[in-house]
């Protein structure tokens, strides 16, 4: 038995049972008949709140991507929509049928220090999976090409910076061994297996391996290329949230807050209670989405333009359609009738 488990004495009758902590939330979500499931809910909301304007999250997400509904910034990651009606490894998987065929000539860059060849591979590797797995990244790869090239290039960066550096190798070679190191438990009916103890090693050289990277990474100016934005801190909660989401399954409730905890996240969902959500129309793609009555910018999750809910809505001037424009955008093309409409 794992010293992380906390023994706990059930309800006795007449009693109301314990509310379930922030794990069991999350477990619930990603289990559906007992069996490892990462598929949506879409009345439940993952609660974090905004690191530019401090505002909570309370609408849900169609992406995995998740945007501030105040002022549009990034602020998390969602596994769970990554791999929205799949197993939880299908992005992953993707990625690694992808650069299948080209690692033995990625290896030898990187044995030979041609970081050219290194980065024209792995901006190829992107490309093709941002292609292929857009549900995983940004709604924008799916719309504009401009900017799935950019996010590609940002990764490829981030790639070359930290598989180039001797300190990182050597954290990634011990990160792999303790990986390699992991027993599964099976457990019946059906559940998902269970992990060993050697998963606080894991963790703990994972935590190492993302601070030394993201330092790197903010000394090499390489956080700046990245398209979204994001503001400091939230690309590597991104990680963290995906780590801890891909081994919650595979952990007993108590071991799981405790693994939360190490990356100082909630891991909460709540069901969704908004009452007071406006419906607009994107300018850019003609989608409804809904609003807050306080929201200033928000990112339209179909094709990831950011609107300027704040300035109210401006009717076609040739179909009538009432539309939130893109932010900076006084002239658009109405995605309605396709005529020309511009703000009065």
């Amino acid at each position: 038995m794992s010293l992380l488990r906390k023994i706990t004495a059930p309800p006795q009758a007449g009693q109301p049972a314990a509310p379930p902590t922030a794990a069991e939330n999350l477990q619930q979500l990603m289990t559906t008949a007992g069996k490892a499931s990462l598929f949506a809910h879409t009345e439940f909301v993952k609660k974090v709140d905004c690191s530019r304007c401090g505002a909570p999250k309370r609408l849900p997400s169609k992406t995995a991507y998740l945007y501030c509904d105040h002022c549009g910034a990034l602020v998390d990651y969602d596994f769970r929509l990554a791999n929205l009606g799949t197993n939880a490894g299908y992005t992953n998987t993707v990625y690694r049928q992808i650069i299948a065929p080209v690692q033995a000539e990625l290896d030898r860059a990187r044995a030979f220090q041609d970081k050219d060849r290194y980065r024209e591979l792995n901006k190829g590797v992107y490309l093709d999976w941002l292609r292929q797995c857009p549900q995983a990244a940004s709604p924008r790869v799916a719309s504009d090409d401009d900017f799935r090239d950019r996010m590609a290039s940002y990764l490829t960066e981030c790639t070359v910076v930290r598989d180039f550096d001797p300190n990182l190798a050597m954290l990634d070679v011990q990160f792999n061994m303790a990986v390699r190191g992991l027993k599964r438990r099976p457990m019946p009916d059906g559940q998902p297996w269970r992990v060993s103890d050697e998963i606080w090693q894991v963790a703990t050289l994972f935590q190492q391996q993302m601070e030394a990277t993201y330092r790197l990474l903010d000394q090499r100016g390489v956080l700046a290329m990245d398209p979204d934005e994001a503001p400091p801190g939230v690309p590597i909660r991104m990680e963290y949230s995906t780590f801890c989401q891909g081994w919650i399954p595979h952990l007993e409730p108590a071991q799981a807050d405790y693994l939360l905890g190490m990356f100082g996240l909630t891991g909460e969902y709540a069901r969704v209670d908004v009452t007071d959500a406006e419906t607009r129309k994107c300018g850019g793609c003609g989608d409804e989405l809904r609003v807050l009555p306080e929201a200033r910018t928000v990112v339209c999750e179909s094709c990831g333009r950011k609107l300027d809910v704040a300035g109210g809505q401006t009717p076609c001037q040739t179909c009538g359609a009432p539309l939130s424009f893109p932010v900076g955008v006084s002239r658009i093309e109405c995605p309605y009738c396709q005529s020309e409409t511009h703000r009065i």
